[in-house]
């Protein structure tokens, strides 16, 4: 019974996931995501696909769950990232959860296009050296890499990435050393993002 119910789940997901990803790369890039009343247009011919979608759509308490975040808006990672060290917690606290986000531009130095990785330190004295690493790759055209998060302003650890606009999927993990000798290591969280 499961295997029957499941199977127009994974049609629509597929379907889905054809849709969304270009055929070329347009000089002018559209945005991300398919605009629900398309998804439906596209899988209409299938009763059962159309109806693993609109339950899908049912599920997610939203009126268009496919639909991207507005711009400029903070993405938090999908969970905090389980960080251990001696004082990471601050004090004698040997373990923490590290919060990081992605804020896409355009907003201050960030233009169109590019996302800012933000990561909050935990141990509550200066950062003095960073290693944290973000791995992406952009799921529309193609780009991908890993950056450094050397940035430190404000009493976070942040860098500029050039993804180009489109649904981005990134990884974060590597260490922190702090002014007062804490050394943290910042295990692993990931998320998908809209730039």
């Amino acid at each position: 019974m499961l295997r029957r119910r499941s199977a127009p789940l994974v049609t629509a997901l597929l379907a889905v996931a054809l849709l969304a990803a270009p055929a070329q790369a347009a000089a002018d890039t559209a945005p991300p995501g398919v605009p629900l009343d398309q998804l439906r247009a596209e899988v209409a011919d299938s009763p059962e696909t159309l109806a693993a979608l609109e339950r899908l759509v049912a599920d997610s308490g939203s009126a268009d769950p496919f639909a991207p975040p507005p711009k400029n808006i903070p993405q938090p990672f999908s969970s905090p990232a389980p960080t251990v060290g001696p004082g990471c917690g601050g004090g004698f606290v040997p373990f923490a959860m590290t919060t990081a986000w992605v804020h896409p531009g355009p907003h201050g130095q960030v233009p169109f296009g590019s996302i800012e990785v933000i990561v909050e330190p935990t141990a509550g004295a200066p950062v003095t050296a960073s290693d944290l690493k973000f791995v992406w790759i952009n799921m529309e055209n193609i780009r991908a890499g890993v950056a450094t998060l050397d940035n430190n302003g404000g009493g976070l650890q942040s860098t500029v990435i050039d993804s180009g606009p489109g649904a981005v999927l990134g990884a974060l993990f590597g260490s922190l050393q702090y002014a007062n000798g804490a050394f943290c290591q910042v295990i692993y969280t990931m998320g998908g993002f809209f730039a």
